[in-house]
């Protein structure tokens, strides 16, 4: 596109508001450029790098600085309360007491007792706890039958159920990779192979399968879920961790890919066929919204002639041999299966979609649930991003950026205090705030970007006790990047879904107040007082009845 400066005639200003105009044009044309140069200096390094690695000699090292930018907004949204020591020795466990007298020789005799100093000491007793168990074992020839002791109803195994809750938190909670385990366990004389710490890290798989799922059920009750995703590593392959965050559930599930059926598929429990399709009025919708031409809409829907769902695999091998001509067409294809998909997804009600869901503007994320917020913290990364040369360009950010977190902070008075005028106010607030008026371009952008998306930025206007933000979930991804960090990648499907089970529990657990590791015992010995997926439940219908 031909720059307008290219066209400044000097000898044709009369007034100062044309100059003015231009040499706005000059200084944002001086913005451009230097980024340009920068980007441009970039490459030629790496470039020259690559050249040099090529003849067998190293690159320029990278010398990180002493301080990176900081993009976050974090000190605009942490809300800062008055810290206070509390007191700390009426909430320790007392496990036990030990008077600690005076020698009564050495006291004189006109003593009084004044009571006692109570002083806590805290420890941990850990240690190996081997039973040896001897069975007797008696014998009758006049009935040719041996009779056995019985074993105490103590004795769960070769391993112990504590032992293996330990391994499970350990390696699941705790992060700790296989070998390390092994050598901890190792260390305290526990005799245990590679072999047996797989099976107890596999044991009962299917039931904390079913858990996980059933945590996303209960979820989906809710008022909102958060999402985000971050990559994960699967036997050497790519994939992506989809994680899905609300006020009790904190749900993990890792997918080849971070398409928008991937989540579908996720959103649905991970079934083991994948997810299903279906024709239906709903999945016409959705033609209509992919503007999916009628001639592919009437050749699909001859395709589910006498069947009510269609297996993804049973579709895509009728599409190969009927659908030729739309199948070639790569993203209208897609389209159509995505609108299939919807069919089946809004039409089944063992997962329910989420009432709002809230995400960063990421396009895999539109269509999923009837309303869709949008994260203010991701749109206010876009502003913190810009970093411009001349001062008055910086002087507009700084202005702007000022207005625009007193109006974040209307937006958090509102769900506090929702009313229909409070909301007029909001709405014309935001009106006059994004407004792309200023001197510098850049900014102008980011203004217009924002305000294109102003529909799913305020519908918390609708939906008070949404959050504004989806931090929840971007902290819960961290516990998947952690685990990419020490063991960089799991080998096996199940292994796979099993630590996305255990990370969903011990989110949850964390969420709701529950002690994971106890938790985790009393599922192994089946005396559990409750199921967690029915604990976050019941907490869902306790906030909705408030």
């Amino acid at each position: 596109m031909e720059s307008p400066i290219l066209h400044i005639n000097p000898e044709e200003f009369k007034d100062i508001s044309s100059l003015r105009a231009a040499l706005y044009q000059t200084l944002n044309l001086i913005e451009t450029l230097v980024k340009q140069v920068e980007e441009q200096r970039k490459i030629i390094q790496e470039l020259r790098d690559e050249i040099n690695q090529l003849k067998g000699e190293q690159g320029k090292p990278v010398i990180l600085p002493n301080t990176k930018s900081d993009i976050s907004s974090q000190k605009h949204i942490q809300e800062h309360k008055p810290w206070n020591k509390q007191p700390k020795k009426d909430i320790i466990q007392i496990d036990n007491q030990e008077i600690c007298p005076v020698d009564k020789e050495t006291l004189p005799v006109d003593v009084v007792f004044k009571g006692y100093e109570t002083i806590i000491g805290q420890n941990i007793i850990f240690r190996r706890n081997t039973t040896q168990y001897k069975v007797e074992i008696w014998y009758s020839p006049s009935q040719h039958k041996t009779y056995r002791g019985k074993l105490p109803e103590t004795y769960t195994g070769y391993f112990g159920n504590t032992l293996k809750a330990f391994c499970l938190m350990m390696n699941y909670g705790l992060d700790i990779t296989h070998n390390k385990l092994l050598d901890f366990i190792h260390s305290i004389g526990i005799e245990m192979s590679v072999g047996s710490l797989e099976n107890i890290l596999t044991m009962g798989a299917e039931h904390w399968l079913q858990e996980k799922n059933d945590l996303l059920k209960a979820g989906l009750q809710g008022s909102y879920l958060q999402t985000d995703s971050t990559s994960a590593r699967v036997h050497g392959k790519n994939h992506w961790t989809h994680v899905f965050i609300s006020e009790f559930i904190g749900v993990f599930s890792t997918m080849p890919g971070k398409s928008r059926l991937d989540i579908l598929c996720a959103l649905q429990g991970q079934p083991e066929e994948g997810i299903l399709l279906q024709c239906n009025s709903i999945a016409h919708t959705f033609f209509g919204h992919y503007k999916i031409a009628p001639d592919y809409c009437g050749q699909v829907e001859a395709l589910f002639s006498g069947k009510q769902n269609m297996k993804m695999s049973e579709f895509e091998a009728l599409a190969t041999t009927q659908l030729t001509k739309l199948k070639s067409k790569t993203t209208t294809y897609k389209w159509v299966i995505e609108a299939l998909a919807f069919g089946y997804y809004f039409e089944q009600t063992k997962y329910p979609s989420p009432k709002v869901l809230v995400s960063d503007d990421a396009r895999e994320y539109a269509l999923l649930a009837r309303y869709r917020m949008l994260c203010w913290i991701h749109d206010a990364r876009f502003y913190n991003k810009l970093t411009p040369l001349i001062d008055c360009h910086r002087s507009e950010v700084e202005k702007f950026q000022a207005r625009y977190w007193e109006f974040y902070g209307l937006l958090k008075q509102y769900k506090q205090n929702p009313s229909l005028q409070f909301r007029h106010v909001i709405e014309d607030t935001f009106d006059d705030i994004f407004t792309p008026n200023t001197s510098y371009f850049d900014l102008n952008q980011e203004i217009e970007r924002t305000k294109s998306n102003k529909k799913f930025l305020l519908t918390v206007l609708d939906h008070p006790q949404i959050p504004l933000h989806n931090n929840a979930s971007e902290l819960g991804a961290r516990r998947q990047v952690r685990k990419r960090d020490t063991s960089l990648h799991t080998m096996t499907q199940l292994g796979t879904k099993l630590q996305d089970a255990f990370l969903s529990i011990i989110h949850t657990s964390s969420l709701v107040g529950v002690n994971a590791f106890q938790y985790i015992m009393d599922r192994i010995n089946n005396c559990s007082p409750y199921y967690l997926p029915d604990l976050v439940l019941d907490r869902i219908k306790s906030q909705q009845t408030k």
